[in-house]
This record gives structure tokens, sequence and C-alpha cells, in this order.
């Protein structure tokens, strides 16, 4: 169970550093915003969404590491 929690967490953790990449990639790509019509605005709240995103991915990955961890404590 610890194991595939982990696995889940790891995969969430790339799937929301790839999603910054890409919205970082297109925010400096913008030349002057105002000029060409495009607007950063939504690029920067999924960059907000995707942080708090990874923040959880990584949390169950510490916390299937502590279960992990006492279920090794209670073994030994």
């Amino acid at each position: 169970m610890s194991l595939s929690a982990i696995g889940a967490g790891l995969a969430g953790m790339q799937r929301y550093q790839s999603a910054l990449d890409v919205s970082a990639s297109r925010i400096a790509n913008m030349n002057n915003w105002t000029a060409d019509g495009s607007d950063p605005t939504g690029d920067i709240v999924n960059q907000v969404v995707d942080k708090v995103g990874f923040q959880a991915s990584a949390q169950v990955i510490k916390t299937a590491d502590d279960v992990l961890g006492t279920l090794i404590d209670v073994r030994a």
C-alpha cells in the first residue's frame, strides 16, 4: 500500500512539475503581452494551482514514508 502511495505521489509531482515548466515557459516567452493581446493571468493562476498540487503530492509521499517507517519499526 505505501509503495503504491509513493508511486502516486511521485507521478503527481512529475505532472505538476511539467505543468509548471510549461506555464513558466509561456510567461517567459511573452515579449509584450499588452501589445500582442496575450494575457499571462491564466498561466499565473495555473502556476499557483500546480504549486499546491505539487505540495500535496509531496505530502502524500511524506505520509506514505512515515507509515512505511512505522511498519518497519513494528516489525523490528
